[in-house]
């Protein structure tokens, strides 16, 4: 299985920006042959938590931003997973969705550890996929133990989207390399699965989500990485 992280360089607000600019990322990795592509916690519109941001910019899945990542995969042949602002009956979740090679949603996870104005998502589910069993948390999920414990023991591969950003100066490779690359390490091996993470870059902020992306063995060991603060495309090959 060959996956590909985009930490997109997220606009905040643009979504439309951002999806053109995903298919022009994602047409230049077509000769690499990715078989399943993750992108950042709310991809396309960049993590917002105001209300009157999640009313203007929260959709139902399936909706229109879904359908374009299926129109996406089946023109790529290629599985994405990437995370959007899901609008509810109930209120506004903060969601990752699973689109498969043919265009067919096939899961979805809602993010558990979030604070209000969002709704909490309250279970952790396995995705059946021709890669194995595949399983999604988003950014602060993988931090808690009691989310983490809802995994299926038999995941091939674990998926978290972020937008993580340090308070103050961010991106801040001295903190990354000394401090919170440390702390993503230790979170995957008590999770104990293969795991890919890919982080939003937020593009004119000081202070918003660093960039990046790592591949993570189940022992907590780093197995690939794109650098810190950058929207450097990460491919790597699982056996």
């Amino acid at each position: 299985m060959r996956v590909c992280l985009i930490p997109l360089r997220t606009k905040v607000r643009e979504p439309a920006a951002n999806v053109q600019l995903f298919i022009e990322r994602l047409e230049q990795t077509t000769a690499q042959k990715p078989e399943l592509i993750c992108l950042p916690e709310c991809t396309f519109t960049g993590y917002l938590y105001s209300q009157a941001d999640l009313e203007q910019f929260a959709e139902p899945v399936p909706g229109l931003t879904t359908k374009e990542m299926a129109r996406l995969a089946r023109c790529h042949n290629v599985a994405i997973c990437f995370g959007m602002l899901e609008s509810a009956e109930e209120g506004v979740y903060n969601t990752a969705v699973l689109i498969d090679r043919s265009g067919a949603i096939v899961g979805s996870h809602r993010k558990i550890i979030e604070k209000p104005p969002f709704i909490k998502g309250n279970r952790v589910a396995s995705i059946d996929t021709e890669f194995g069993k595949l399983g999604m948390l988003i950014c602060a999920d993988l931090f808690d133990e009691e989310v983490i414990g809802q995994l299926d023991p038999d995941l091939r591969l674990l998926m978290v989207p972020m937008s993580r950003c340090f308070d103050g100066l961010s991106p801040d490779p001295r903190r990354w390399e000394q401090e919170e690359r440390e702390t993503y390490l230790q979170a995957v091996s008590r999770a104990g699965f293969s795991t890919v993470i890919v982080n939003a870059l937020d593009a004119g902020s000081p202070d918003g989500s660093f960039g990046g992306a790592m591949v993570v063995c189940a022992d907590g060991t780093l197995a690939a990485e794109s650098p810190h603060g950058t929207d450097e495309v990460l491919i790597y090959d699982f056996k």
